[in-house]
């Protein structure tokens, strides 16, 4: 359980630089977003959004369509990309950086709050610009009210000649968690003290050759949550915990194409996260603080993607993060040190200008499709599905 708390740590922090966003083709070959060149960058580096005119987008999982968009390509003289994503996923919640949840709604509970991801992107001087904006919000309301929302924007540029980008991101978020007190009146049970996120990234593409490239690239990200727990009678503040995290990321990819239906890469590098929990009891007048950090060093992401006949490509990656973790808390210290190892294989299929990206589970292969081996599990953990409109 307790090496739970550091897996969590970790990717709570970097999921809010969105340094490991990825769809199914970047993530089969080895969770490696950030050095190659894909759809999936623009969820990353916004600005790439001009590379991908004219594309319908789905992603599949756990039985449905989780995610679908379309990138529409405007104007003639001075033409510009907008691509509108829709989500089917579980709501967005207030999380505590730890990945449990910060805030309990139990009046009503939060509705679906998952609105929109609009991406725009066009030329700006000799660059190319893009930004994503995310907007989730929902609320229920009967004499007193239960709300949540979060607002992400990412601005992004990338060269002229595709040779670096850059990214950063500001978010926020609030709530209203309202319930009545003893004597009817409407009070708040919880109040936001702090919710953001910004974070900062970029990468560069350097050629060493016809067959290989290099791609340094950083990441810096910055986290608060804060809560001010209120007495039910009174009204007045008893309570107030609050997290910061600290996550930044440096590493160097590369990028091996022995031929034009190979294509091999692995990134190397280090990350560090840090968040301090403060929980401070206003009535006693006394603060607690427990302190987690994770250092990974190093890190590898290795990955290949094959031609095996024209219309179908093999996909395998691996990722080892060589973890050390340590919790400070207040009358005693927890370490571990250990590997958190992953490996993926999936497949890419092509018919013209229709493309499905497969995430495989090897299970299939093992023990055959349901109908032979007699059992029932799925074939792929997850599906995107891109057709070329242009």
């Amino acid at each position: 359980m307790k090496k739970l708390i550091f897996i969590t740590l970790i990717l709570s922090l970097m999921l809010a630089m969105s340094a490991f966003a990825s769809r199914t083709r970047v993530l089969t070959m080895g969770n490696n977003n950030t050095i190659l060149v894909d759809d999936a960058n623009i969820w990353q580096f916004p600005s790439r959004i001009n590379d991908y005119p004219g594309l319908a987008v789905g992603e599949i999982a756990t039985g449905d369509v989780t995610q679908f968009g379309i990138h529409w390509k405007l104007g003639d003289d001075n033409p510009y990309v907008l691509a509108t994503y829709f989500d089917n996923q579980s709501l967005l919640q207030p999380d505590d950086l730890l990945g449990g949840a910060l805030v309990s709604f139990t009046d009503f509970g939060l509705l679906d709050n998952r609105r929109i991801n609009l991406f725009y992107g066009r030329r700006l001087g000799s660059n190319n610009f893009g930004l994503r904006l995310n907007l989730n919000h929902s609320s229920q309301e009967a004499g007193i009210k239960e709300s949540f929302g979060y607002y992400q924007l990412t601005l992004g540029l990338t060269a002229d000649d595709a040779s670096w980008d850059f990214a950063v991101m500001v978010a926020t978020g609030s709530w209203t968690d309202e319930r009545l007190d003893g004597a009817g009146n409407v009070i708040d049970e919880t109040q936001p003290d702090g919710f953001y996120d910004f974070s900062v990234e970029g990468r560069l593409f350097w050629d060493s050759g016809p067959n290989y490239s290099y791609v340094p690239h950083a990441g810096l990200a910055f986290s608060k949550r804060g809560v001010d727990s209120l007495d039910l009678i009174t009204g007045s503040i008893n309570n107030k915990t609050t997290f910061t995290g600290t996550a930044f990321e440096i590493g160097i990819g590369q990028i091996y194409t022995p031929s034009n239906n190979v294509e091999a890469v692995l990134d190397v590098g280090l990350m560090y996260a840090k968040v301090k929990f403060e929980d401070e009891d206003v009535t006693a007048n006394s603060t607690t603080e427990t302190t987690f950090k994770e250092t990974t060093i190093p890190f590898f992401k290795l990955g290949l993607d094959a031609e095996v006949f024209s219309w179908m490509d093999v996909r395998f990656g691996a990722t080892s993060f060589w973890i050390r973790g340590t919790a400070d808390f207040p009358t005693s210290e927890f370490k571990v040190n250990y590997p958190e190892n992953d490996t993926f294989l999936g497949f890419g299929f092509h018919w013209g200008n229709f493309h499905v990206d497969t995430y495989a589970d090897p299970q299939l292969f093992l023990e055959g499709f349901n109908f032979i081996s007699g059992g029932n599990q799925d074939m792929n953990f997850q599906i995107s599905a891109t057709y070329e409109m242009l």
